[in-house]
């Protein structure tokens, strides 16, 4: 853990202004109007639609460049940096907290292993976003050894966390508050399989190795549960229920979990997780049930509230699998969902429609066409009426050398949100 005398004076300078740019933002009266509208939704009502615009490209294309180099520095200048630029450009539905935040070094390697990655280089030598695993498993059974027990690494009592809060305070404390990020979970199965192995092996393994395949997912799904069980019984966990993120960019305000009544330990019940298999696309649902989601359904069971989903059409593992899911509270509806089914499925839950927009429209034409937006957007809020919904612009890579399609998605986002959302 690095210590705070090694930001630099000119760093420190850096990371005082903009805490103090932060906590003129986070003062608006327009945050504490939007952290209500966030707190309804995550809560089940669909009073006010939200929308959070993220940009996950290649960062000179839209961000200005940061300014500190030491690493702890840099996390904190990247934090409040990023945020006030989303604020101010984005002008989206995002809170800008009243303090800084600090996470909790929790972590678990699925069977402890570490992919050799190829990175694509540019014309000029320098690396891109794009990139392939060198897999280790070409047969499941031939292979099989690779699956080895995952590690973990816990941050027992908090210890540092609390360091890094800490070096945080001696900056800016006097400035702005600095708090330990609530703790969320995610645990995605298809996800660390492909790591290992491509997607045709291992859609060959579940037909070939059914035995082996679900050895592997037994072996994933006892790790995490006696990960949950570490972290309950070292003190390594914080309730999720403010502006912590939920790893599908979105956030965790929520009153429904309360935190443990004052002297009791913080449990998996006081936290949010997160799953998605979108690799498990052309599997049957029966397939899907069997082979992925009742090892999901264990571990996500565990946690108080559950998100699930990323670019999977989840209307097709709906009624079989996911409706099952007692504590699942948001949704992904990607661009390949049917979204008038799930709509109907929806209405009259307390379960967000998580609208992820189809991101060519910012990344495959030198012409936004914002009129096939409109239309697109307006079909969502029509499928979504009834239902909350939130709107979250997610794996976005390219403007194309237009970073105002961003705010301009938000912007007709908003008009449509105005002419045609029913809560």
């Amino acid at each position: 853990m690095m210590n705070h005398q090694s930001v630099t004076p000119k760093e420190r300078e850096i990371l005082r202004e903009l805490a103090k740019q932060q906590a003129e933002v986070s003062a608006l009266p327009v945050m504490a109007e939007r952290e209500k509208h966030w707190y309804d939704l995550n809560d089940g009502f669909a009073r006010h639609p939200l929308v959070v615009m993220e940009f996950h490209g290649p960062s000179a294309e839209v961000y200005p460049p940061l300014s500190c180099e030491s690493p702890f520095a840099r996390s904190l200048e990247m934090q409040m940096a990023r945020q006030l630029f989303k604020h101010e450009n984005f002008k989206d539905d995002r809170v800008i907290p009243a303090y800084v935040t600090v996470g909790v070094p929790n972590g678990m390697r699925p069977f402890d292993f570490t992919p050799d990655v190829n990175y694509v280089q540019k014309s000029d030598g320098t690396q891109d976003i794009g990139y392939m695993f060198n897999h280790a498993v070409h047969d499941m059974e031939a292979d099989f050894g690779a699956f080895k027990p995952s590690s973990t690494h816990i941050d027992a009592g908090l210890v540092k966390a609390n360091e890094a809060k800490a070096q945080a305070e001696a900056i800016l404390g006097d400035i702005l508050p600095v708090k330990i990020e609530g703790t969320t979970h995610h645990l995605s199965p298809g996800h660390a399989l492909i790591r290992m192995m491509s997607t045709e092996t291992m859609f060959c393994a579940i037909m070939d190795y059914p035995e082996l395949f679900h050895k592997a997912m037994r072996l994933l799904t006892d790790d995490a549960l006696a990960f949950m069980d570490a972290m309950e019984q070292n003190g390594a966990l914080l309730p999720a229920n403010d502006a912590a993120r939920i790893a599908m960019d979105s956030f965790c305000f929520t009153r429904d979990l309360p935190g443990p009544a004052e002297g009791q330990p913080v449990t998996m019940k006081d936290v949010w997780g997160y799953a998605n298999v979108q690799e498990s696309v052309g599997l049957s649902p029966a397939q899907f049930d069997e082979f992925f989601f009742t090892y999901i359904l264990e571990y996500s069971s565990r946690c108080g509230l559950y998100s699930y989903g990323c670019c999977e059409p989840v209307h097709a593992v709906w009624e079989r699998s996911l409706s099952r899911m007692k504590n699942l509270r948001k949704l992904s509806i990607s661009p390949w969902c049917d979204e008038e089914y799930m709509g109907e499925v929806l209405r009259g839950t307390k379960i967000t429609y998580h609208r992820k927009p189809f991101p060519n429209f910012f990344s495959d034409s030198a012409v936004f066409d914002e009129e096939a937006f409109r239309k697109h957007m307006l079909r969502t809020v029509k499928a979504a009426r009834g239902c909350p919904l939130e709107v979250t612009f997610r794996d976005i890579y390219s403007v194309y050398g237009e970073p105002r399609r961003l705010a301009r998605a938000v912007e007709i986002t908003r008009e449509v949100f105005a002419d045609a959302y029913q809560g």
